[in-house]
């Protein structure tokens, strides 16, 4: 064999082999991270109107598939955690007007599973941040943060 024809064959036969490899490994198998467990407490305030004192409740959620509901007087507070098992973990709040049963808002929270939840907020508001909601047609006030626990 000629030496051009051997070192064709070698490169050959080493772009093979790392093809093999490249195709054995995934990113799921070779990079996959343990999962850190998550407790997620959810602090919700609602006042009919500005004039009187918030009403405080908490829900907590800390399996996949855990879903909460509070119903005030005339909006309802849903929180949802999923836990595909892949991409990312999500915690999703829903914020309902009561009278029509219409969303008018929604946050969607997408956590890394290999990492701790960071409570980044000033003021004791979480991971995500103090949030206000008005009942679209009448004085009612929703407030929640959802925090790490």
């Amino acid at each position: 064999m000629s030496r051009i024809r051997r070192s064709r064959l070698m490169e050959l036969a080493i772009a093979a082999a790392v093809l093999l490899v490249g195709c054995t490994s995934s990113p799921e198998t070779s990079n996959r991270q343990p999962v850190v467990p998550v407790s997620i407490d959810c602090h919700v305030f609602y006042r009919a109107s500005t004039t009187e004192s918030l009403r405080e409740s908490k829900v907590r959620l800390t399996t996949d598939g855990d879903v909460e509901f509070i119903e005030f007087d005339d909006l309802g507070f849903n929180a949802s955690y999923i836990d595909d098992g892949f991409e990312a973990r999500s915690l999703v709040i829903s914020i309902t007007n009561l009278d029509s049963g219409v969303e008018i808002a929604r946050q969607l929270n997408q956590m890394d599973r290999g990492k701790s939840l960071i409570n980044q907020f000033i003021g004791g508001h979480g991971f995500t941040g103090l949030m206000y909601v008005y009942h679209p047609s009448s004085p009612g006030e929703l407030q929640y943060f959802c925090e790490s626990t």
